[in-house]
C-alpha cells in the first residue's frame, strides 16, 4: 500500500513538472523575443500563452494538494511535499510576471544589454532543468546531490551576471526611470534560480528525514 501511494504521488509530480516544462518553454521563447524585439502585438499574445500555462500549473498543484488530504500520501510526508510544491510553484509565477512586465510596461532593452540578458535567462532556466530532474529523482528515490550542486553553481553564475548587468545599466546614458525598470527585470530573472535553490533546501530536508 505504501509503495502504491508513493508511486501515485510520483506520477502526479511527473505531470506537474511536465506542465511547468511547457510554461518554461513558452517563457523562454517569449522572453527572448521581448528582449530582442521589444513589445509587439504578437509578443503580447505570446505572454498570454505563458499566463495560460501558469494557470495549468496552479490547477495541478491544487489537484496534488487535494489528493494528499484524501490519503494519497502518508501524513508524515505531507509537510515535505507541500513545502516543495509551495517553493517550486513560485517559478511559473515569476515567469508569468516577467513577460507581463516586459509586455505591459513596454520595456525595450537597449542593444548593449541584450546579449547579457539573454545569457541571464539561459543560466536561470538551466537551474530549473536541473531542479526538475532533482525533484523527479527524489520521488523515485534516486540520488540528487550532484544535481543540487549544479543548481547552486547556476545560481552563483546568475548572481554574477546580474550584478554586472545592473552596474552597467546604471552607468549608461538612458533615462533614470528606464534604468529602474530594467533593473527590476534583471532582478526578477535572477529570482528563478533563487527559487530553484530555495526548493533544493526543501529537498535536502526531505532527504535527511528519510535517513532518520
Amino acid at each position: 500500500m505504501l509503495f502504491r501511494k508513493q508511486h501515485e504521488m510520483a506520477k502526479k509530480i511527473d505531470a506537474l513538472m511536465g506542465a511547468i516544462d511547457k510554461c518554461i518553454n513558452l517563457f523562454q521563447e517569449t522572453m527572448k523575443r521581448l528582449i530582442v524585439e521589444g513589445p509587439t502585438l504578437e509578443n503580447d499574445e505570446a505572454a498570454m500563452r505563458v499566463h495560460d500555462a501558469e494557470g495549468r500549473v496552479d490547477d495541478i498543484v491544487r489537484e496534488i494538494e487535494t489528493s494528499m488530504y484524501e490519503n494519497a500520501l502518508i501524513p508524515e510526508s505531507r509537510g515535505d511535499v507541500l513545502g516543495i510544491l509551495e517553493s517550486i510553484d513560485k517559478i511559473p509565477d515569476t515567469l508569468q510576471s516577467l513577460v507581463f512586465q516586459m509586455s505591459h510596461q513596454k520595456i525595450a532593452v537597449p542593444y548593449q544589454f541584450r546579449e547579457a540578458m539573454l545569457r541571464l535567462v539561459d543560466v536561470n532556466l538551466e537551474a530549473y532543468f536541473f531542479l526538475r530532474e532533482a525533484v523527479i529523482n527524489l520521488f523515485y528515490d534516486k540520488d540528487i546531490q550532484n544535481l543540487i550542486t549544479r543548481i547552486d553553481r547556476r545560481e552563483s553564475a546568475s548572481d554574477k551576471i546580474e550584478r554586472e548587468l545592473i552596474k552597467n545599466i546604471f552607468n549608461c546614458e538612458i533615462d533614470k526611470a528606464d534604468k529602474i525598470l530594467l533593473k527590476e527585470i534583471v532582478v526578477n530573472i535572477g529570482d528563478i534560480s533563487d527559487y530553484c535553490e530555495d526548493t533544493t533546501d526543501r529537498l535536502r530536508i526531505a532527504i535527511i528525514k528519510r535517513r532518520i
